[in-house]
């Protein structure tokens, strides 16, 4: 799942500047709402850039080519109401650095939302590699049936849990998310 959790991260640190972010002493944690409002904004876009950098791999009758672009729309009904929160985490991930803040909260929605989906595209598309396509289709058939919510509450609940530390000494144990999440109440 750590190509769900480069994306939403991916698209947080390009569309409020990769430099500014890194040079930010300690960003402000996100709630798990919070994560869950980026996941449920950004999925439509994740989805749509997936499939359309899936497809040459791809059968022309598997279920991204037959049902992938009723499932977007499907999610994407739900973009609209992630946004404001979306929006605010967004600005949020600026961490400490007042001048990328105010830049961020400045822009109007409809100069930020473009330009924030234009970068999570960007990232998908680099994100992915050609083997990788079949079972990420497959995963997708599989979480389709659930409701779009639920899915990007999936989708935070596996990033949140890939971010807890590990037993010490465990095989495979690994770093801390670059995904600030706060930790539960």
């Amino acid at each position: 799942m750590s190509l769900v959790r480069n994306l939403v991260w991916g698209a947080a640190l390009t569309s409020l500047g990769a430099a500014e972010l890194a040079a930010a002493q300690e960003p402000a944690c996100l709630s798990e709402r919070e994560v869950t409002s980026l996941v449920t904004y950004a999925l439509p876009v994740v989805m749509d850039s997936t499939m359309k950098t899936c497809r040459p791999q791809l059968s022309p009758q598997g279920y991204f080519a037959t049902q992938g672009s009723s499932l977007v729309q499907r999610y994407a009904a739900r973009k609209s109401a992630a946004w404001p929160e979306a929006r605010a985490a967004l600005v949020k991930l600026g961490g400490n650095d007042d001048k990328l803040k105010d830049i961020v909260s400045s822009l109007s929605d409809e100069a930020l939302q473009p330009f924030a989906e234009g970068m999570v595209a960007a990232v998908v598309t680099r994100g992915i590699k050609p083997g990788q396509c079949k079972a990420i289709e497959r995963a997708t058939r599989l979480l389709s049936p659930l409701p779009p919510e639920n899915t990007a509450e999936l989708v935070t609940f596996v990033l949140v849990m890939a971010d807890k530390p590990k037993v010490r000494g465990a095989v495979g144990a690994s770093k801390k998310s670059d995904l600030p999440i706060c930790p539960a109440a």
